[in-house]
C-alpha cells in the first residue's frame, strides 16, 4: 500500500473530524434546550447545584483519567491486547478511588455549600458516575485510533439525548437536585454501553506497573494543561459558591452558558486542529495557511451568533428563561467579550501542540489559573458575580501575549482573518437591536423571526462581502482544508 502524503492524510484528518463536529452541533443543540428548560423550571439556586455538581464530576473526572486515553490515541503504533488491560486496570484503580473518596465526603460537600443532608446523595451519584465512565476510556481510544468518528459521534449525541430527556423529566416530576445526579449516572451508562456496542473489547484486568506506568508518563502531562484550565475555572463552584452561595453560582453559570454558547462552532472545528497542523508542520507556508483558515472557519461561525444572543438578550432572556434571569444578564454581557477571543485561542494552542510546544501552553494556563484568583478573589468579594466576569475580561487580555509567542514561531495573520467577519456581524446585530427596539419582541415566535432574519442577512452579506471568509467555513466543514 503506498504511503499517504501529508496533504491526504490532512485531508482525511479535517474530514472526519468535520463531520463528527457537525453531529456534535446536534448534541450541543439537546444541552443548550435541556438547559433552557432546566433554567425555566428551576431557579438560580437549583442551577448553582448543578454547577457544583458538574464541576466535581468533570475535575474528578480529569484527575482519576490521568491523560491514559490521551496516551492510547497518541501512541504511533498499534496498541496490543497487553497494553489496553494494563491502561484498564490502572484506569480502574485510580477511578475506583476517587469515586470512593467522592462518596464518602458526600455530605462533607453537602454541609460545605450550606445544602440540606438529603442532598448529599446527589454527590454521592457523582461518585458512582465516576467509576461507570471510565468503562468507556478503551472503547473510545479505539475509535479515536481509527478516526471511526461516526461511531464517536453516535456515543456522544446518545449520551446527550439520555442526559437531557431524563432530567428534564425528572424536574418536572419534581425530583428536583436529585434529577441530576440520576441523569448524569443514565448518561455514564449509556456511554459505557454504546461504546462497547460499537468497539468491543475484551475488558480484562492485568496488573502490569511497568507498562502502565510508560503510559502515565505520556498521559499525566497531557493532562497537566486541562487540569490547570479546570483549576482556573474552579473559582466558579468553589469560591463563588463558598462565599456567595449557590445562587450567585446559578447566575454565574447561566450567564457564562449563554456567552460561550456561539463557541458551538469550536466543536465543530477544534478536534480536526492538531491532526491537521500536525501533518504539515514541516511546510511552515501551509501550516500558516492552515492556521489562518482555521481562525477564519471559527470566527465565521462564531460571530452571527454571538453577536445575535447579544443583541437580543432580554429578550431572550424573557421569553426563553424567564424574568427571574434578568438580574444575571450584565455578568453575561462582561463574559460574552470571550467570543472575540477564545476561537483564536483554541487555534493556537492546538498550532503550538502540533510543534511539540506543549511548555508553552502549561505555561499560559497556569498564568490564566493564578490570574483567575488573584483577580477574582477580591472581585467577587467587593461586586459578587459581576466581579468574576471583571476578572474573566482581565484574564482575556493575557492571551494576546499568547498570540504574540506563536507569531514569534510562525507568521501568520490574525486580524485580517478575523475583522471582515465581525465588522460585518455586528453590522448586522446593530440593526437587530434597533428593529427589536421599534418593534419589541414580545413571543417566541417573533424571537425565532428576528433570529432567522439576522442569520439570513448575515450569510448573505458575508457572500457578497466577504466570499473568502464563507467558503473557508464551507471548505473546513466540508473536511477541505
Amino acid at each position: 500500500m503506498e504511503e499517504r502524503t501529508s496533504a491526504a492524510i490532512a485531508r482525511d484528518a479535517v474530514r472526519g473530524g468535520g463531520l463528527l463536529g457537525l453531529r456534535q452541533v446536534f448534541g450541543q443543540a439537546l444541552n443548550l434546550a435541556g438547559y433552557a428548560v432546566l433554567a425555566r423550571l428551576l431557579g438560580p439556586t437549583e442551577i448553582g447545584v448543578l454547577g457544583i455538581a458538574l464541576f466535581l464530576f468533570a475535575f474528578l473526572g480529569t484527575c482519576g483519567g490521568a491523560g491514559l486515553q490521551a496516551s492510547l490515541i497518541r501512541l504511533p503504533d498499534e496498541p496490543t491486547p497487553e497494553d489496553f488491560r494494563a491502561v484498564f486496570t490502572l484506569q480502574e484503580a485510580i477511578m475506583g478511588v476517587i469515586a470512593l473518596a467522592a462518596i464518602g465526603a458526600a455530605p462533607w460537600i453537602a454541609d460545605l455549600y450550606d445544602r440540606p443532608p438529603a442532598e448529599a446523595w446527589l454527590f454521592r451519584m457523582v461518585g458512582l458516575t465516576l467509576f461507570v465512565t471510565s468503562f468507556q476510556a478503551i472503547p473510545a481510544a479505539m475509535l479515536e485510533r481509527r478516526l471511526d468518528f461516526g461511531k464517536v459521534a453516535l456515543v456522544e449525541v446518545s449520551q446527550a439525548l439520555a442526559y437531557n430527556v431524563i432530567v428534564v423529566a425528572l424536574v418536572w416530576f419534581g425530583w428536583g437536585t436529585a434529577s441530576f445526579g440520576v441523569a448524569l449516572l443514565a448518561r455514564a451508562l449509556t456511554g459505557a454501553t454504546l461504546a462497547s456496542l460499537v468497539s468491543p473489547w475484551s475488558a480484562r484486568l492485568g496488573w502490569d506497573w511497568p507498562r502502565a506506568r510508560s503510559f502515565l508518563r505520556i498521559g499525566a502531562p497531557l493532562q497537566g494543561t486541562a487540569l490547570v484550565s479546570q483549576l482556573k475555572d474552579s473559582i466558579t463552584p468553589i469560591f463563588i459558591g463558598i462565599a456567595a452561595g449557590a445562587v450567585t453560582v446559578g447566575y454565574v453559570q447561566w450567564a457564562q452558558t449563554l456567552a460561550s454558547g456561539p463557541l458551538w462552532a469550536w466543536m465543530v472545528l477544534s478536534r480536526v486542529y492538531l491532526p491537521t497542523f500536525a501533518r504539515v508542520q514541516r511546510h511552515p507556508p501551509t501550516l500558516a495557511r492552515f492556521v489562518e483558515g482555521a481562525v477564519r472557519a471559527t470566527h465565521a461561525l462564531v460571530a452571527p451568533s454571538a453577536v445575535l444572543i447579544l443583541a437580543l438578550i432580554e429578550p431572550i432572556t424573557v421569553l426563553v428563561f424567564g424574568a427571574k434571569w434578568l438580574d444575571a444578564v450584565p455578568i453575561f454581557q462582561i463574559l460574552w467579550v470571550g467570543n472575540l477571543i477564545v476561537p483564536t485561542t483554541t487555534a493556537v494552542l492546538a498550532f503550538l501542540a502540533a510543534l511539540g510546544d506543549t511548555r508553552t501552553s502549561l505555561r499560559f494556563a497556569l498564568i490564566w489559573s493564578i490570574a483567575t484568583w488573584v483577580l477574582g478573589v477580591p472581585l467577587v468579594l467587593a461586586f459578587g458575580g459581576i466581579g468574576y466576569a471583571l476578572a474573566n475580561a482581565g484574564v482575556l487580555a493575557t492571551h494576546l501575549l499568547l498570540f504574540r509567542v506563536a507569531r514569534a514561531r510562525l507568521q501568520f495573520h490574525l486580524l485580517p482573518a478575523t475583522a471582515p467577519v465581525w465588522l460585518w456581524a455586528g453590522t448586522v446585530g446593530l440593526l437587530v437591536h434597533v428593529v427589536a427596539r421599534l418593534h419589541p419582541c414580545t413571543s417566541l415566535v417573533l424571537l425565532a423571526g428576528y433570529l432567522a432574519a439576522g442569520g439570513g442577512l448575515y450569510v448573505a452579506g458575508l457572500a457578497a462581502l466577504a466570499p473568502r471568509e464563507l467558503r473557508q467555513v464551507w471548505d473546513w466543514t466540508r473536511g477541505k482544508a
